[in-house]
């Protein structure tokens, strides 16, 4: 099934598709977006995003809490979308 994928990066608007099951990191980075990481490994926060619409489940997560979480808070690197259509912010966090 195709994902519609927004992502607000630097105050830029990027609207993607994708069929792939990778993370929303990865999908931003294979479309040459400047989106902010450093270990991919869900521990450092660096590609901290925010959802505002739609749903991702994240692989691994070992540094934001529940309430973090709750309020809409993800690690992009380790974050794959679940909704047919999402949108993300690495600019409202």
């Amino acid at each position: 099934m195709a994902k519609t994928v927004k992502i607000t990066c630097d105050n830029v608007e990027y609207s993607l598709k994708t069929s792939k099951d990778i993370t929303i990191l990865e999908l931003a980075l294979e479309n040459d977006i400047d989106a902010p990481y450093s270990c991919q490994g869900g521990i450092c926060s660096t590609c901290l995003a925010r959802t505002i619409k739609g749903s991702v489940k994240m692989d691994n997560n070992q540094i934001l809490t529940d309430d973090d979480v709750d309020d809409g808070l993800i690690l992009t690197c380790q974050s794959r979308i679940t909704s047919s259509h999402i949108e993300i912010s690495y600019d409202d966090i």
